[in-house]
């Protein structure tokens, strides 16, 4: 039977507003694996970048045994007397934007048009404070990060810098130069983002040295594996069963990687929206329709595709050069009016049942 409009993923996205959130609430929150976005905090467990989905792995260091390297020691030999360090409130004006925008290719996912965009957060009531470190050649500004403090923690929020400096390693310094930091302001531990279930180019950070590894929400470990099987992992093994389902079954099908599934877990007055990070279409003689892996129901389903008109916010989000040139991405917010639960023991005659009704619908309809 077909099932009218419930939700039907797990909550793979939590948000939060950020008004009024105090120093000892931002850490609590970074323990759990939240981070501070465009005037909210947010947990995500997996991300949509690289035509994939890939489960998010939370990382930390402790800043009492943080030890740099000897690479990390030559490259402070080598940059400490050629640039000077400024540290101070965050600012908006043309350079940094120019540093933003330079910035903006090697972005993945969603875009803010404007480094002002992204820094709008610390003004709308959070307690925590958001630093500015600014790196300078003489009077050139040549590499900006941000970072929130709390009251026993540091996250570091955005690096920028010139890209003609890029054998100067000025992500990786301006990360030890937050360390080094949070070490003079006795912090406890040090947030540099997170990395993704594979390797990727996000683990860079694991470069710093010895990390803590955030099993689920409930503690950390020092062994990246114990830490649990990510909701990506098991999200890609379950597609990839249904990619074989499909095919044994003779069904042509397209594999579709879709970001704004986070509006589905969002917006919950709008339990129609598609909420799942993936799916395959498959193409009938009657209709277009769609096969995915939910995650809360454990099961595979078939629902249909429609286009959402009259979300008219998503035009503040840019798209990456990520999601501009990948094969796999569909950009277009989708609804759907139905879905239909598929038994893996018995995929094929559920499937076939659907399609059949379905078509019969548009065949009465027309």
């Amino acid at each position: 039977m077909v099932q009218q409009f419930v939700i039907f993923a797990t909550m793979l996205v939590q948000t939060a507003p950020i008004q009024g959130l105090k120093r000892s609430d931002y850490d609590d929150l970074l323990a759990k694996g939240w981070f501070r976005g465009n005037g909210i905090v947010y947990r995500s467990e997996v991300v949509c970048i690289d035509s994939m989905v890939y489960g998010i792995r939370n990382i930390r260091f402790p800043v009492s045994t943080f030890s740099m390297r000897k690479s990390h020691r030559r490259l402070f030999a080598k940059n400490n007397p050629r640039f000077s360090l400024r540290i101070g409130t965050p600012q908006s004006d043309s350079r940094r934007e120019e540093l933003y925008k330079g910035a903006i290719p090697r972005f993945k996912a969603f875009v803010h048009g404007s480094l002002e965009e992204v820094l709008l957060s610390p003004s709308v009531g959070a307690e925590f404070d958001t630093l500015e470190i600014s790196l300078y050649e003489g009077n050139k500004l040549i590499a900006v990060s941000y970072v929130d403090i709390g009251d026993k923690s540091m996250a570091s929020i955005l690096c920028l810098y010139d890209q003609s400096y890029k054998k100067q390693s000025l992500g990786i310094y301006t990360m030890l130069i937050e360390l080094e930091l949070a070490k003079k302001m006795a912090l406890e531990y040090y947030y540099p983002g997170y990395v993704l279930d594979q390797p990727s180019s996000f683990d860079y950070k694991l470069t710093l040295g010895p990390c803590e590894w955030l099993n689920g929400d409930r503690h950390w470990t020092k062994n990246a594996s114990l830490a649990e099987l990510s909701k990506g992992s098991w999200i890609r093994r379950k597609m990839n069963e249904l990619e074989q389902l499909l095919n044994s079954n003779g069904y042509d099908n397209t594999f579709r990687v879709y970001p704004y599934y986070t509006l589905g877990h969002l917006l919950l007055e709008r339990p129609d929206l598609i909420r799942v990070p993936a799916y395959f279409v498959i193409n009938t003689q009657a209709v277009q329709l769609a096969v995915s892996y939910d995650l809360q129901m454990d099961s595979f389903l078939c629902f249909d595709l429609k286009p959402v008109s009259d979300l008219d916010f998503l035009h503040r989000l840019k798209f990456s050069n990520d999601y501009l040139s990948g094969p796999n991405y569909q950009l277009e917010p989708l609804c759907c009016s139905f879905f239909h639960q598929l038994r893996q023991d018995s995929f094929s005659s559920d499937l076939h049942h659907i399609i059949q009704m379905v078509s019969h619908a548009s065949v009465v309809v027309q």
